[in-house]
């Protein structure tokens, strides 16, 4: 798990470099800068949360919660969100930016473990349980939804979906709500525009080339460009003003065409070498709150990295979905790490006598 992270932190440092340095401007750009800085404090809170027991976590899963709610209530009042292109995700404090929906989506997780976990007798049936905790993951949603964030949306009822279902709801119970769901979604997106160009290039990002397919279309130049060893590391031509967000929700993009298909497939080995280690971590964890915890933390991270490539290749619609540990987000990357830190603790402690752990 170690090894996977820091692997791919050490690439994410040297893409966003790559990325952000053109012929017109610094070496060393202010993106860069602040993501090193944003890595930094990430690897120290991870530091600190692993040398934790994940169950203080557990036990505060209603004020992290909470908090979270509060801070995506914060995020949609006017003149306090801050919005880019349209959309109101983050809390701006001077230089620093926070994206209250990174933070909303560990506290999901930790309130599905810790809130599941203590009522496990009671699972298997439809009753109180069940509905609290789909009525809270759903007040959240709705809250991400309103930013509007479709992905990260998305992403929760996933991460959530997987949690209810290693925690032995009653598939039925899963399935129903998951169906009657499709047409309010439906219903809830017809109207916005954006999600209606997104599909449509989806489909044929060619019909409208300079429109709403230009995104697309130029992510996958740069990944077809890079061939089986790609362009060379800096030598990106769609860096350079042709892709957008080539340091963030496209890197991957880019790192296909300076690296090829090897640096790719690199990359996704690391991913399924984390995942991996994330799976064995729930397996051993010593108390159903450490296996939950632990699943929703490598479900999000598995998805999230899955939904990222998917859209850079065309395998998905465009969504707005960084790539862990390695695209530029300083919300993303902090809040990525302390998940790490967590899923480090459920492991320490997995090896330490039950004595040790009730202490």
């Amino acid at each position: 798990m170690l090894a996977s992270v820091t692997a791919l932190l050490g690439l994410g440092a040297v893409m966003i470099f790559s990325a952000t340095s053109r012929g017109d401007g610094p070496l060393i750009s202010i993106i860069f800068i602040k993501q090193m800085l944003y890595v930094a404090v990430g690897v120290a809170a991870a530091l600190y949360v692993a040398g934790k027991d994940y169950h203080v976590a557990i036990r505060g899963k209603y004020l992290i919660l909470g908090a979270a709610a509060a801070l995506l209530i914060l995020v949609l009042i006017p003149h306090v969100g801050h919005s880019v292109n349209g959309a109101a995700r983050w809390i701006r404090i001077g230089p620093i930016s926070f994206q209250p929906s990174e933070m909303g989506k560990l506290a999901v997780i930790i309130f599905l473990a810790g809130f599941l976990g203590e009522r496990q007798d009671k699972i298997r049936s439809l009753n109180s349980t069940l509905v609290i905790a789909m009525l809270s993951v759903g007040f959240i949603s709705v809250l991400i939804f309103r930013e509007p964030d479709l992905g990260t949306t998305a992403l929760v009822c996933a991460v959530t979906w997987i949690i209810l279902f290693v925690a032995g709801a009653y598939l039925p119970y899963l399935i129903a709500p998951a169906v009657a769901a499709i047409p309010v979604v439906v219903l809830l997106v017809k109207d916005k525009d954006y999600v209606i160009r997104r599909l449509i290039a989806f489909w044929d990002p060619w019909k409208d080339a300079q429109g709403a397919g230009y995104h697309i279309i130029q992510s996958l130049t740069a990944v077809g460009s890079g061939g089986i060893r790609g362009v060379g590391l800096g030598r990106s031509t769609q860096k350079l003003s042709f892709l957008p967000e080539s340091s963030s929700d496209f890197i991957f993009a880019i790192l296909a065409e300076e690296l090829g298909l090897i640096g790719g497939t690199l990359v996704v080995a690391a991913y399924i070498a984390l995942i991996w280690a994330g799976v064995s971590i729930a397996r051993r964890a010593k108390d159903i709150e450490g296996c939950l915890l632990a699943t929703g933390i490598t479900a999000m991270i598995a998805l999230q990295a899955m939904i990222n490539i998917g859209v850079v290749t065309k395998a998905l619609p465009t969504k707005g979905i960084t790539l862990p540990f390695v695209s530029a987000g300083g919300s993303s990357v902090v809040f990525t790490l302390i998940s790490i830190g967590i899923l480090y603790s459920i492991s320490r402690f997995s090896h330490q006598p039950d004595a040790a752990l009730q202490e």
